[in-house]
């Protein structure tokens, strides 16, 4: 050949155009996606990942056959949040197997429902731990089909919980503080007329549909009616939803095997009379279901679905049909302004074309395409008003009654750009999380489908995303479930391995303190969050994972936005006719989560917290002890006339040991304060100066003394704590009545807790009594507002010194503590403080030392029962013929034939949130009689912080 010959490849060919190649760095899809269509659009119910309300994620294994919880807590070392060890559920034997297919939540997460392939439908139900949720057998209505499966499923409301809610719509900059836009609003939702009853609703293939409810005893029990008759398979229906009507009634969108979409309204005719909501009251009867056809739409797929023209629409050759895989019902919302109609959503899946039409063009990927109806209902009369022409009748057509007729209003199609796995309504239905198969996952409004995203106004916050949060792209996965704030994704493959992908602050950290107001807008934006996190009682632990650590500033900002959030007032006036005190004392959730926030921003280890971490977390003790303390003694009327029953005694004496150990806890920290500012003139005692020294010894007694709503608590501890003492040395007093030993035994141990300190427990009394009157005259005295009273006692559980108390906190560190001349005498006449120096609190958990924490590693503390119940010195409840014997931890026990078990350990529980640990008492608990059970299952279903339980292994060190 001619060396010097040039041949153009290209032109031979005819290719000398320029060729477009498919961008190498596109993602590649995920693996099992056209498997994983072809699930949604055979059945309505299957979705194998969800994340309920109170912190717990449930998943269905590949195979099927099992389901696992995972329950999302915070490593009290590291600090880190995570999903823990799947614990599997325990599925009734003797059952039949079939895959399961589907689970689904209650409202309030706890409650779980799991599905199988031939539609029967389990339900498990939490049980003190969020990890443990035993199976719960139905009453049914009638034996169930195995030819069957459930195409939809619906949780009905929960009242009151979900009737009334403060909606946290947005807030806005006033100056340097912000202004929150938090309104009431009341819902109608269909709902099970007893309070804090479940119930749920589903329809199987063949037109069954089934009312699955608690009955007052938390039984559960069905009742099921058809829908109709089926004329053949054709008919048969392969997805279904539901949404409230506003009107109590529920609406249901059915859909068909003929591509068909069915309206439906289903009213309950409930048989609850008023005596029988007691738990005792026995069953209620069954309710009816009344269903009634609305409409029925014949063209439900996408409109640019390609035909040929000339075969009756038919698709043209070559082009598979779009496939319905979600169906959402989506019901009126709270904002007038969007979504005033029930709207049915409906989501296609476009497979790419089998044969292209044109070579030259790019093939199609596949994608979604999302339809909507909204659901009209209008008022027409039945008769036509031209008979009113007709002489002879005696009415107007006018005066006819008219009826109301339901249309469904089709609005324009919405193509995506890949195809929609999953599609989750959040925030009262006003917004939809899409999870795509190319692993994006973004939020959209659900009236404009606009996409949420940072717009920059940091004048004006109304979420997370717009405040300039989002979720980073991430590897594509088939399942995908929201946390309960929605801002971690727990992302799942076929291969049920589970990563999390978190909500991250585009403009960098807040932990860095600086006046840059975006980060003063997503701190806002957090709060605002948080609050509706908390009035929808919701776990906001996703929350504090997504925020990380703060700076020291920005806790302070933290805590001051979070008390004006959620509108918590801790100033307890200055008189004896405000009774705020008693209001948080009792059903005060928001506080409950006010203190447990700010309690864990200072959380380093179980024995390391900062001044306002420990400030918080001794209020929260304070409150729960005080609770626990008033109730039993209201319980027995006038105590001046009766003593402490019998069967109150074991679950007091923890609670009374850590009221006195808590009392010289607080007394110590004083005189240590006191010893400290013996070399400092009193004129360089600032408040300033103070707080100073208050934080470096990280010593929080005067702050606790001072502050209105710890100060009344301890107020209300004088007249209990003297009635059970002469109770308890009426029983084991020498000089008392002869008692019997079986009497004496029982009564020992809480004789014992309340005459272990050192001193008289009555001077503290009476150091309480006087900081009392002596801060309501600093307030009287300096005129100071209601607001500038809340204000200052926010400072003080942040460790501030408002300078109002400086002259109190000075005389509570120098004169009443050393000047023997003050009326009354000091505290170091009246008490020996070197023995209170070496009186130990360590269990109480309040001292950072290496002592404490080597104390804290071989030891467990019931923080609920208030008892060491692992390790040197663990304490137990006295055993008498009122309790049940064999409780001892180093008793052998008896097994049902009378034979030896061996040594027995209970359970731990730990808390999700601050890592505590409590005993996990349960039903039939060895050692603890029916009374004492029901009081403690009762008062310890949340840690003291207000957070929910899981199950713990043994710590290794603590034996």
């Amino acid at each position: 050949m001619d060396p010097n010959y040039s041949m153009d490849v290209d032109d031979l060919f005819g290719d000398s155009e320029h060729a477009t190649l498919q961008n190498i760095t596109a993602v590649p899809p995920v693996k099992g996606l056209a498997r994983r269509v072809d699930e949604l659009g055979a059945n309505g119910c299957c979705q194998k990942i969800a994340w309920s309300k109170n912190g717990c994620v449930a998943y269905i294994t590949p195979d099927g056959a099992a389901v696992h919880l995972k329950v999302f807590s915070r490593d009290i070392e590291t600090g880190k949040w995570d999903l823990g060890k799947d614990v599997a559920l325990k599925v009734p034997h003797g059952r039949e197997h079939f895959s399961f297919i589907h689970l689904s939540w209650s409202h309030l997460g706890n409650d779980l429902v799991v599905v199988d392939v031939a539609g029967r439908v389990l339900n498990f139900s939490c049980t003190m731990a969020l990890d443990r949720m035993p199976y719960v057998k139905t009453e049914l209505a009638h034996p169930e089909a195995e030819a069957d499966g459930v195409v939809g499923l619906h949780w009905l409301a929960i009242y009151p919980y979900e009737q009334k809610n403060h909606i946290a719509w947005s807030a806005e900059r006033e100056g340097e503080k912000w202004k929150w836009n938090i309104r009431s609003h009341m819902f109608h939702d269909a709902h099970h007329p007893i309070p804090s009853k479940a119930s749920l609703i589903y329809l199987k293939r063949h037109g069954e549909l089934t009312l699955r409810f608690q009955q007052n005893d938390n039984t559960w029990q069905e009742s099921s009616t058809q829908l109709g008759p089926m004329i053949s398979t054709q008919d048969s229906f392969t997805h279904a939803a539901f949404a409230s009507n506003n009107d109590d009634s529920l609406l249901m969108a059915a859909y068909n095997v003929k591509r068909r979409l069915h309206l439906y309204r289903i009213e309950t005719a409930w048989q609850v009379p008023q005596e029988k909501h007691s738990q005792n009251a026995g069953h209620f009867d069954k309710p009816g279901l009344q269903i009634s056809l609305l409409a029925i739409e014949e063209n439900c797929g996408p409109v640019n679905m390609i035909t040929d023209g000339l075969d009756n629409g038919a698709e043209a050759r070559g082009t598979a049909p779009a496939q319905l895989t979600h169906l959402s019902f989506l019901p009126v919302t709270p904002d007038l302004s969007d979504g005033l109609l029930p709207t049915i959503q409906a989501i296609y899946c476009r497979p790419p074309t089998l044969v292209s039409v044109d070579h030259l063009q790019p093939q199609e990927t596949p994608h979604s395409v999302i339809v909507k109806w909204e659901v009209n209902q209008l008022q027409q009369n039945r008769l036509h008003s031209s008979l009113d022409q007709v002489t002879s009748k005696k009415k107007a057509i006018g005066s006819v009654t008219a009826r109301t007729i339901f249309q469904l209003k089709r609005a324009t199609d919405f193509p995506t750009h890949a195809v929609v796995l999953s599609c989750i309504p959040v925030w009262y239905h006003m917004l939809l999380a899409f999870h795509y198969s190319d692993g994006t996952i973004e939020f959209r409004k659900r009236s404009t489908m606009e996409i949420l995203v940072n717009d920059g106004n940091t004048d004006t916050v109304t979420s997370l995303l717009q405040a300039g949060y989002a979720f980073p792209h991430g590897e594509p996965s088939l399942h995908m479930a929201l946390s309960p704030n929605y801002c971690i994704s727990a992302c799942m493959q076929q291969d049920s391995i589970i990563k999390l992908r978190s909500l991250e602050y585009q403009r960098g950290t807040l932990s860095i303190s600086d006046d840059d107001p975006r980060s003063s807008a997503a701190l806002a934006a957090i709060m605002l969050q948080s609050a509706s996190s908390a009035n929808q009682y919701f776990s906001s632990d996703d929350i504090f994972s997504v925020m990380g650590p703060l700076s020291d500033k920005r806790k302070s900002d933290f805590a001051t936005l979070l008390f004006e959030a959620l509108q918590v007032n801790i100033d307890c006036g200055i008189d004896d006719m405000n009774n705020n005190y008693l209001m948080l004392l009792g059903r005060s959730p928001v506080f409950v989560k006010t203190l447990s926030a700010i309690h864990l921003l200072g959380l380093k280890s179980p024995v390391e917290r900062d001044l306002s971490s420990k400030m918080a977390w001794i209020i929260l003790n304070i409150k729960y002890v005080t609770q626990i303390l008033t109730s039993i003694t209201r319980m027995h009327g006038h105590i001046d006339k009766t003593l402490l029953r019998p069967e109150v005694v074991p679950q007091f004496i923890g609670i009374c040991r850590w009221i006195m150990h808590f009392i010289a806890y607080t007394m110590d920290s004083l005189f240590t304060l006191g010893r400290s500012l013996l070399d400092i003139p009193p004129s360089d005692l600032t408040a300033i100066k103070l707080a100073q020294v208050f934080a470096e010894q990280n010593n929080p007694a005067v702050l606790l003394l001072l502050s209105a709503f710890p100060r009344h608590m301890m107020k209300l501890w004088s007249q209990p704590l003297a009635w059970v003492k002469r109770s308890a040395e009426n029983f084991t007093n020498p000089s008392a009545p002869v008692q019997s030993p079986e009497v004496r035994k029982l009564y020992a141990p809480l004789a014992a807790a309340l005459s272990e300190i050192p001193f008289d427990w009555r001077w503290f009394e009476r150091l309480v009594s006087e900081t009392h009157e002596a801060t309501r005259a600093a307030y009287k005295k300096a005129g100071s507002s209601d607001a500038a009273r809340n204000s200052m006692e926010r400072d003080l559980l942040m460790g501030k010194l408002p300078e109002i108390y400086l002259p109190l906190a000075k005389r509570l560190l120098t004169e009443q503590l050393w000047n023997g001349e003050i009326p009354g005498g000091c505290l170091a006449d009246k008490l020996d403080a070197g023995r209170l120096m070496f009186f130990d609190t360590t269990w109480l958990g309040f001292q950072e030392s290496r002592r404490a924490e080597e104390w804290h590693d071989t030891h467990v503390v019931d923080v609920c029962q208030k008892m060491i119940i692992r390790g040197a010195g663990t304490q137990e409840h006295p055993v008498t013929s009122a309790t049940q014997t064999g409780w001892s931890r180093s008793d052998s026990t008896l097994s049902a034939n009378g034979g030896e078990e061996g040594r027995k350990r209970k359970q731990l529980r730990r808390c999700v949130r601050c890592g505590s640990y409590m005993e996990d008492v349960t039903v039939n608990q060895v050692g603890y009689t029916p009374h004492h059970l029901s009081w403690l299952m009762g008062i310890a279903k949340h840690c003291v912080c207000g957070n929910s339980w899981m199950l713990a292994p043994e710590r290794k060190r603590a034996r």
